[in-house]
């Protein structure tokens, strides 16, 4: 007869080996502070003219979460969705991230201070439609308020 305790020793391994990563947060290798992002945004093919500039402050809790960093102001504000497949490596980042209402692509080009990204998202009602934000964004300074850069 196999113990439970056997059971639950194997299992955890099993976690550990397989998905010991997914567990862990993952840091970006980006320095906190405040950074200057210029947004663009297309629909259906269809570039708006005119880009949006944004300053925010990205804090270090922030970096362990992506969908908190490579999205333009608005969706910052809204609750995290789970990503999954992030890659960083070789000065390249890109992952998925599954939301409520829709999926999300993301990947492009990350340094310690800066970074330019294409944000690629789906209504999950309508895969047909897609919205692409291109995000460059390059820290500027310190955050303003030091309790914002929560080191």
């Amino acid at each position: 007869m196999i113990r439970p305790s056997t059971v639950r020793f194997a299992a955890l391994a099993v976690i550990f080996l397989i998905g010991g990563s997914a567990c862990a947060a993952e840091q970006l290798p980006l320095k906190p502070g405040e950074y200057i992002l210029t947004i663009t945004y297309e629909v259906q093919e269809q570039r708006e003219n005119q880009a949006h500039v944004v300053t925010r402050c990205i804090t270090r809790v922030e970096l362990d979460d992506p969908e908190r960093i490579f999205t333009d102001e608005n969706s910052a504000k809204q609750s995290s969705c789970p990503v999954r497949n992030l890659q960083t490596s070789a000065g390249r980042i890109s992952y998925d991230a599954d939301c409520h209402s829709r999926s999300v692509h993301v990947e492009g080009t990350l340094g310690a201070a800066e970074f330019a990204v294409v944000r690629t998202v789906r209504p999950k009602g309508n895969q047909n439609v897609t919205l692409k934000l291109t995000i460059r964004a390059n820290r500027s300074r310190d955050c303003a308020n030091s309790s914002d850069a929560r080191f």
